[in-house]
């Protein structure tokens, strides 16, 4: 009996999880990796800092976070909707001690309020990107850096 709950659990928990990756991927992006040095590089070229407020679009496994809160001495909000990815990048930000300038949100971000970040990090799709555009346009302050790894913003 007691096997059989466990069993069930688990396979509603798998399911969760992956119909939270398949929404992140439909919505935004799936989860794809990008390499350390040209997180490093689009930082450096968003020219942030200590006083700078970073927010990553789709943190996945909070690469951008970390690095802009080690790294730059930042601080860092993260929106994540795939639950998978949350969780691996709340250990990860946990493993690197960077707990206390990094902030992640299990949340969909096309829902938050982007008006008091500085630095805007994605790496979406050009779908999401496009449907982000008036989305910056309303919140963003004049100043505030957006920085896409792949694709533009379709008219800026």
């Amino acid at each position: 009996m007691l096997s059989s709950i466990f069993f069930y659990a688990l396979v509603v928990c798998v399911m969760v999880v992956l119909v939270s990756a398949a929404l992140a991927g439909f919505k935004a992006a799936p989860f794809v990796p990008t390499f350390q040095r040209d997180v490093l590089r689009m930082l450096e070229l968003a020219g942030v800092n200590e006083r700078d407020m970073v927010v990553d679009l789709g943190a996945g496994d909070g690469r951008f976070l970390i690095t802009a809160a080690r790294k730059f001495n930042a601080h860092a909000v993260g929106y994540e909707m795939s639950i998978l990815m949350y969780l691996i990048a709340w250990i990860r930000i946990l493993m690197t001690g960077t707990r206390k300038r990094v902030s992640l949100k299990c949340a969909d971000f096309y829902h938050a309020d982007l008006s008091r970040y500085s630095v805007i990090c994605c790496f979406l799709t050009p779908m999401a990107m496009k449907k982000l555009e008036p989305k910056f346009m309303r919140e963003c302050a004049p100043g505030t850096r957006i920085i896409s790894y792949a694709f533009r913003l379709p008219t800026i």
